[in-house]
Parts: C-alpha cells; sequence; structure tokens
C-alpha cells in the first residue's frame, strides 16, 4: 500500500483532519507524506500517566431484549465513577447516529453523572467505534481503552465495513478494545466475527456489573477497597472501612440481580440507585462504622466496593540495615499529622508501586509503614509518584519528595562484623562449660545459618483424605515465575488459565509441564492444586519449602491463595526457587 493511501484510510476516520488541510498545499506528494508522518509521530510525543477510556454502549431497539434491566448504563456509571481521578472517561451511544454523552474528560474536572438510555432505532456500530477512536487522542505511554457494549447486532450494511476497517485502526494505534457482546440466557446466536481482534466477552446481562468490574479493577486496578459481604443477600450489612479519617467515602453495592440498598440512620450526600447498583457518597464522613439494609432476593453476587478519599501528607525517614537500606515513606493526615493513614491491620504487608528515579519499584506496608529497598539507586533519591490506588485509596496531597541518603561502607562493616565473630567464636571454646556459654553457642549458631532460613510462623489446615473441594469449581489463572535455577538460565513468566478445568485435583508438576518448565516440574510431583470457595487450595506433600507472605506451609497441610495471592516455593535442594501467583480471569 502506498503512503498516501495510507493516510486517506487515516483521514477518512477522522483521526487525522488537520493533516489533510496542510497536505493541501503541498503538491509533491512524497513531501506531504514526509510532512503528515512527522505530525503524526509528533502526536506521540505528548507524555501523560493517565488512562483514556471511551465507554460505546448500544442504544438501538434490539437491545430492549437483550439488557431489559438497562444494566448497561448503570455499569457504564458505576464504571466511569470507579477510575482514577486523572484518568479521562467519554461516554458514547450509538443507534441511527452517534450520541456524545460525555466528551473525553478528566474524571476530577467533570464527574460522570447519571444517564437514561431509552433503546429505539437500527444498531450502527461502525459509526459508534470511529467515534470513539476518533475521540482518543494520540499519547506515548498513556493506556487508550474501548469497552464496546452490545449485542452483537450490526444492522446497517455499510456498518460492517466500518466496523471491521475502526477494528483494524485500533490495533494499528495500540488501542484495546473490550468487546462486551450480551446473549439473552442460552440465546445460540454466535456473532463472533471479531473476537480475534478484541478482548471478546459474551456474557448474560446479569454477569454485565461484574464483568465491568473484573476488567477495571483487574486490569486497570482502580482504586478500591472490597470489604465482605458474608454472602448476605437480605438483611443488615455491618462494615468498618480501614480508613479512619476521610474527606469522602465512596460506597458501591454491586449485584448480578435486582435489589435495592438504604443506609440506616446516615443520610449521605448524594446517591445513584438502580436496577443492579447502589453507590452512596459521603462527604466529611463522622465514623467508619456503617450499617446498609440491602435487598437481593435472587443476588448470589453481591460485591461491596469502598474508595475513601483522604488528604494527608508524607513523613520520609530512612533505615540501615546490618545489609540492607530502606527507604520508609509514612503517609499521615493533613489535619493530624500524628495519624497514620494506613495504620490498620487490612493493609499489613499489601505491595504498593512507587516510581523512584524513574524507576518503578515495589514498597511493602507494616504499621502504616512504606518500606521500599534503595540499595539499587544513588545517594540522591527522587519520589515521583506513589501509586495509592494498589490500596485503594484517593490520596489528595504531594506524594512527591527529595531524600539525600548517605551510603555505609558495607565492606568495612562486614570485616567489623567478622571480627566480631571470631572473637565470640574464642570466647565459646573458653567457656564452653560455663551455662552462660552454652547460650552464646545458640546465638551463634543461629547467625551462621543462612539468612533466608529463618523461622516462620505456620499457616495451612491438615490435609483430610477426602476432597474437602468438591463443590468447587476452578476459575482463574496461574502466573508462574521462575526466579532461580542452577545454571541460572532466565526463564520468561508462564500463564495457565484454569478456568473451565473440571474440579479433579491438578499435580503442580503437571502445570509447569504444560508450560514447557521441565526442570523445576521433577521436584515438585507432590504439590497439588485444588478448587476452593474463594480460590485455590495448595496442598503440600512434598519435601519443598512453600510460603505465602512469609508464612511457612508445612508438609501435609494445605493453605488458600484468593485473589493477588501469591506463594514462593523453593525446591528441596536450593537450587530452584519460583513465584506462583493466582489472578481472577473472568467472574463466576
Amino acid at each position: 500500500m502506498k503512503i498516501t493511501a495510507i493516510y486517506d484510510n487515516l483521514l477518512k476516520i477522522k483521526l487525522f483532519g488537520m493533516v489533510k488541510e496542510i497536505m493541501k498545499n503541498f503538491n509533491n506528494k512524497f513531501l506531504s507524506s514526509i510532512f503528515a508522518a512527522i505530525l503524526f509521530l509528533c502526536g506521540f510525543i505528548s507524555i501523560g500517566e493517565c488512562r483514556e477510556v471511551v465507554f460505546v454502549m448500544n442504544s438501538g431497539n434490539s437491545m430492549n431484549r437483550y439488557d431489559p434491566f438497562h444494566t448497561a448504563a448503570e455499569s457504564v456509571i458505576w464504571g466511569g465513577q470507579n477510575l482514577s481521578n486523572d484518568d479521562e472517561v467519554g461516554i458514547i451511544l450509538f443507534n441511527d447516529n452517534v450520541n456524545i454523552i460525555r466528551p473525553l474528560s478528566k474524571i476530577s474536572e467533570k464527574p460522570v453523572s447519571n444517564f437514561f438510555v431509552d433503546y429505539q432505532g437500527n444498531s450502527d456500530a461502525g459509526a459508534g467505534l470511529l467515534a470513539a477512536i476518533d475521540m482518543l487522542t494520540p499519547k506515548f505511554n498513556t493506556r487508550r481503552e474501548i469497552i464496546f457494549i452490545t449485542n452483537g447486532e450490526i444492522q446497517k450494511p455499510q456498518s460492517v465495513t466500518n466496523f471491521q476497517a475502526g477494528l483494524k485502526q485500533a490495533n494499528w494505534l495500540g488501542i484495546t478494545v473490550y468487546h462486551i457482546d450480551l446473549r439473552y440466557n442460552v440465546d445460540p446466536k454466535e456473532y463472533r466475527l471479531y473476537k480475534d481482534q478484541t478482548k471478546d466477552l459474551p456474557i448474560n446481562y446479569r454477569e454485565l456489573m461484574t464483568t465491568i468490574r473484573t476488567i477495571l479493577q483487574g486490569d486497570w486496578h482502580t482504586p478500591h477497597i472490597e470489604l465482605p459481604t458474608n454472602n448476605l443477600t437480605k438483611g443488615n450489612l455491618n462494615f468498618t472501612v480501614p480508613i479512619n479519617s476521610a474527606e469522602k467515602f465512596k460506597i458501591a453495592l454491586l449485584s448480578s440481580s435486582a435489589g435495592k440498598a438504604v443506609f440506616q440512620n446516615i443520610k449521605p450526600a448524594s446517591t445513584i440507585q438502580g436496577n443492579f447498583i447502589n453507590i452512596f457518597e459521603i462527604n466529611s464522613p463522622s465514623t467508619n462504622n456503617f450499617e446498609v439494609a440491602v435487598d437481593y432476593p435472587q443476588g448470589t453476587g453481591l460485591t461491596l466496593d469502598v474508595i475513601p478519599t483522604v488528604s494527608g501528607q508524607l513523613a520520609i525517614d530512612y533505615q540501615r540495615l546490618p545489609l540492607q537500606t530502606i527507604l520508609k515513606i509514612t503517609p499521615v493526615y493533613a489535619n493530624n499529622p500524628e495519624s497514620k493513614i494506613l495504620d490498620d491491620e487490612f493493609f499489613d504487608d499489601k505491595p504498593i508501586n512507587l516510581l523512584i528515579n524513574n524507576k518503578k519499584v515495589s514498597g511493602e506496608i507494616q504499621d502504616g509503614v512504606i518500606k521500599v529497598p534503595i540499595d539499587d539507586f544513588d545517594e540522591n533519591i527522587s519520589l515521583q509518584k506513589i501509586h495509592f490506588e494498589d490500596v485503594g485509596i484517593i490520596f489528595n496531597g504531594n506524594d512527591t519528595a527529595d531524600v539525600v541518603v548517605r551510603k555505609i561502607p558495607y565492606g568495612a562493616l562486614l570485616i567489623t562484623l567478622a571480627g566480631l565473630l571470631i572473637i565470640g567464636g574464642l570466647s565459646w571454646r573458653i567457656h564452653r562449660k560455663n551455662s552462660q556459654v552454652e547460650q552464646i553457642e545458640e546465638t551463634t549458631r543461629a547467625m551462621l545459618e543462612v539468612h533466608e532460613k529463618r523461622a516462620l510462623p505456620i499457616i495451612g489446615n491438615k490435609i483430610s483424605k477426602g476432597n474437602d473441594n468438591q463443590n468447587f469449581s476452578y476459575g482463574g489463572k496461574l502466573l508462574i515465575y521462575v526466579i532461580k535455577t542452577p545454571d541460572e538460565d532466565n526463564v520468561a513468566p508462564r500463564e495457565f488459565n484454569l478456568f473451565r478445568m473440571n474440579s479433579a485435583q491438578i499435580s503442580l508438576a503437571y502445570i509447569l509441564e504444560q508450560c514447557g518448565i521441565e526442570k523445576f516440574a521433577e521436584g515438585v510431583r507432590n504439590i497439588f492444586i485444588n478448587p476452593a470457595q474463594n480460590g485455590i487450595s495448595l496442598e503440600n506433600k512434598s519435601a519443598c519449602t512453600i510460603t505465602k507472605r512469609d508464612v511457612l506451609i508445612e508438609r501435609d497441610k494445605q493453605a488458600e491463595l484468593y485473589y493477588n495471592d501469591s506463594a514462593n516455593i523453593f525446591s528441596e535442594d536450593d537450587l530452584y526457587e519460583m513465584i506462583l501467583q493466582y489472578k481472577s480471569l473472568k467472574p463466576n
């Protein structure tokens, strides 16, 4: 295809109208094409951290059957409200015409509001998709997604061509298209022409809310604190938000069936209520303990998400350990610097991402303090961003800082430590028979153990003879990271899909062999995976060392891995090490 033909296609989908006007003034086709390419590349130079998301929704008459309760509009409202303040959101409806409900704009500048859809007219899906692509702006390092909700019908012949062309252009421009294709019960219709060009999700309208929730919270890590509902569908739901002081709480109750929820003795500042969604916003809450009356008589998938907005500041220090330097960041409330924002056991041991010296690093929360190893950095530490959305909160305040850390000459420290160990050994030999020296002997032996072999608390239930998990089914996927081998081979991360597998026990060795990791598979023959109520159960019948969050899973015991949980597995000879992480793939 000639260069001029490529740009003609771009002009047809209205991405570069400005290029067309400029090219009119050039007589030389080659020079005009070069100039157009320069303009195109310049569009990607603008660097931004936000995400651009456009919800495109079919509002044609055929949707009356496939979405009788107008769940699509409710899911778009909830989805737009649960993105970060810096994210840009647009909303488009299409039937015979394209209707832009919300131009692309930041959540912080214009919150997503409620809207009503009257399903009528024919479906022009091609025009809706092209309008969404036209709305997204080319930027480097900015995630751009389209969530396309439809019943799968394209009623205008020319629309099919435009839809296919739009998907090709979206793929070329790096735009991800989620094609949510609604079905009605066991409707046999299979309109699946585009599944290879999109993330195709054929579902029932009752699964739409949880599907949008999975996309947002799985792929985009939107801010949310998920709290337990104890499978309650009718009655009073009591819960406590692990934040003691907030400017605002946004509380969302979602269900796979129609229902309602009413706060007890609390009047929220604003509410959004629908058949499948209840959103409450409370400004300046006086408490973090709540009671809600819920009534979802047919519901089986009730979820409770809370997004607190807090104003705070950072207290920053660093700590030198014998072999490591730790950056300590303590988020505190702006109006009470003595009170830690993350000082709740809910946040303990949770990972959080940071941007330091233009490098993404991971920290861990302990007792309200974010701790980050910084030995890989120079003495000048530039903290550029903390991703508070990882722990479910919106942080209003400056999360940047510059820190100067004076490094310690660890060589001299190690020589000093070795000298102390030698002196301690001589003292032990001289005073061996003394009871006090017996205690020194035990201490010295413990110090000489390999630093990784420390005593660990123990979790896990004993393995029963029967199958405790026979009533559960698999869901989600396993991410496998091999991080240590004897020959130091680099093993790329692997993925194993558990969805739609039968509920029988699976050997971890089988999973590794299916993923092409045969070397490691031999040492884990007696580690098994079972389906569990809230994830998977990891069963240890081997001599391997298995830990979950630095807690040991003993031999002949099992422990559950929930969504985003991971386990470290060390081979018996300590020559292999891998991380096994459980991820959710699709709502049940």
